[in-house]
């Protein structure tokens, strides 16, 4: 789920996939969000990494039921880092967000927020908590991007 109705029979991305997520700002500012959302798994590794080139943003998703998800964001945000080509501390580098996703199955959670909270302070992004599947938090954090990225990215006026 992006903006969007839940599909039960998602699974997880393997390999890439993009959409485009058109936002309003206000009531007269529209922006138009290019999502590239990559998977995970090793596998995939050099795939990804052709995409992080040009990147404004990056949007790191762990789930709160697998700890193992959480554990591979020091290898993904290395490889965003590594690969963006962005020098210096972690407040120099690419803006972003983590987000600990699943939290309709908190009863199930591996990861607490605080451990979330800590990891995204440490790289200096902000954090959420969300569920793709009731759309909790979903909204808010697409509209913060973009917010963000406008702010970042004013549109050039004409001349």
């Amino acid at each position: 789920m992006v903006l969007g109705d839940f599909d039960e029979s998602y699974r997880a991305t393997a390999g890439v996939d993009l959409s485009a997520v058109a936002m309003n700002i206000d009531a007269f500012t529209p922006v138009i969000l290019t999502v590239i959302d990559l998977g995970g798994q090793e596998d995939f590794s050099q795939l990804r990494t052709q995409y992080y080139k040009g990147a404004h943003y990056s949007v790191l998703v762990y789930d709160i039921t697998r700890r193992r998800t959480f554990e591979c964001l020091p290898s993904w945000y290395a490889g965003i880092i590594e690969n963006i080509g962005v020098k210096g501390s972690s407040k120099d580098s690419l803006p972003g967000v983590l987000v600990g996703n699943k939290i309709d199955l908190d009863a199930t959670r591996e990861v607490s927020t605080k451990e979330g909270r800590l990891y995204a302070d440490l790289i200096g992004w902000d954090f959420y908590e969300s569920s793709a599947k009731t759309g909790e938090n979903v909204k808010d954090i697409f509209d913060y991007i973009s917010k963000k990225l406008y702010s970042m990215f004013p549109p050039r006026t004409k001349r």
